[in-house]
């Protein structure tokens, strides 16, 4: 009816709010993109094993399955910016049973367009083959449900698009002379304090926490470790290797990679 398309409408509209607040200085910056496509070699030992969507979808436990959807969706943003096609449409498939799985397939479709528009307008095989998939997309999730899904989603994104520029940045061959970007990924990494606590205030709005997920929890430590951040410092380093040495970098970078194996270890 009516009332149910309306309502609809205005969950997602209110989760496209949310996208935009805690994605926002990754979009602004394009740093993850510039490092795919210009400085960073393809490492595909970073991506999630895409075999475990057996597993999430067997286990029955839709708020994990939601996590790691938001997982592969980031992972598949990297395959397509190398032009990885065959394996990102793997990666294409696996996003779709697990937004089929916990009835998001609305959502799925919306955020696909958002992230990889440019993408899907340049590739005419895929535009035709989202087109046939989501034909008559719908999400079955009821309003609670696809609040609580939503938000684990945006985590398990929001968290694998960090995962993978502290990866670069750990791994950073400091006798590299192309320091300008890897001090421009430093700089998007510790500037996510705001970001996060729009991801914490939306857990907190839809009273996730009382349910006892443990990515709320992860997410507090991660954001403790930002909190004792001296960003003003870290950010006046000019030397790499100095600034890899940085406690409260290493701090994060151990918060961060220990919520990553949370979520896909479900």
């Amino acid at each position: 009816n009516s009332q149910s398309v309306e309502n609809s409408d205005s969950l997602e509209q209110d989760a496209a709010v949310v996208r935009e607040r805690v994605l926002k200085s990754l979009r602004n910056s394009q740093v993850t993109a510039h490092l795919y496509k210009n400085e960073m070699d393809f490492d595909k030992t970073l991506l999630h094993d895409v075999g475990r969507t057996d597993h999430y979808i067997q286990r029955g436990n839709k708020g994990a399955a939601a996590l790691n959807l938001g997982v592969y969706l980031s992972d598949l943003s990297q395959l397509m910016a190398f032009n990885k096609n065959d394996e990102a449409s793997r990666y294409f498939e696996a996003c779709f049973r697990l937004s089929d799985f916990i009835g998001m397939k609305k959502q799925l479709n919306l955020a696909i367009q958002f992230g990889f528009n440019e993408i899907i307008a340049g590739d005419e095989k895929l535009k035709t083959s989202l087109e046939q998939r989501f034909e008559d997309s719908g999400n079955a999730a009821q309003e609670k449900e696809f609040k609580k899904f939503h938000a684990a989603a945006l985590t398990g994104y929001y968290v694998e698009e960090l995962y993978h520029l502290a990866s670069f940045i750990q791994s950073y061959n400091t006798t590299d002379k192309k320091d300008s970007t890897f001090f421009a990924a430093v700089k998007v990494l510790v500037d996510q304090k705001d970001e996060m606590n729009n991801l914490i205030t939306y857990f907190d709005h839809i009273k996730l926490k009382s349910e006892g997920i443990s990515a709320y929890q992860d997410l507090l430590a991660l954001q403790a470790k930002y909190l004792t951040l001296d960003r003003d410092r870290v950010l006046r380093e000019t030397n790499a290797s100095l600034l890899l040495k940085e406690k409260s970098l290493q701090d994060i970078f151990d918060a961060l990679f220990s919520f990553r194996k949370r979520i896909i270890d479900f």
